[in-house]
């Protein structure tokens, strides 16, 4: 991937965290009134977010063909950013959603606690991004990102169901 595509990818997770940040926002400013609307706007918030892993994991993979050292530091800020505003948003969506990420665990520690443990491991390595094993990162992104999927397909199923 030539490095006009890797920047492509970056302006397109900046957007995705506008995004996030608006998310954040709206469920931590005003509390949404829970009924069928903001449940299945809670299921497309999730599945966004699972579209963000997948993002992140394709910039994390082909962050190992990029030289540029500004480059490789901007992917890791952003991917560290935009793992954090998750870490913020998936509690509040959660509790008007079907589905309950609380109980999920990944690698045997809480979902929610993995995201922020591999956002602060990545925020830690921004200024030795040269030497930082950035396919083990993206195999755990992945891993996350397949979690989650699967738990909003159960509760969209769960929704189906009880529509």
């Amino acid at each position: 991937m030539d490095l006009g595509a890797f920047y492509l990818l970056l302006t397109k997770l900046e957007e995705e965290i506008s995004f996030q940040r608006k998310m954040v926002s709206t469920f931590l400013s005003a509390p949404q009134t829970a009924g069928p609307e903001i449940t299945s706007r809670s299921i497309e918030i999730l599945k966004r977010l699972v579209q963000i892993f997948r993002l992140i994991n394709l910039i994390l993979t082909e962050m190992e063909a990029v030289s540029e050292k500004q480059a490789r530091e901007r992917a890791l800020l952003l991917t560290s950013e935009s793992m954090s505003l998750t870490s913020l948003l998936l509690p509040t969506v959660e509790n008007y959603s079907p589905i309950f990420l609380e109980s999920v665990s990944l690698y045997e520690e809480p979902l929610l606690e993995r995201i922020e443990s591999v956002a602060e491991f990545i925020e830690n390595s921004i200024q030795d991004s040269e030497n930082l094993a950035v396919e083990e990162i993206a195999e755990v992104v992945e891993d996350i990102m397949r979690t989650l999927e699967y738990h909003v397909r159960v509760g969209e199923r769960v929704l189906g169901r009880i529509a």
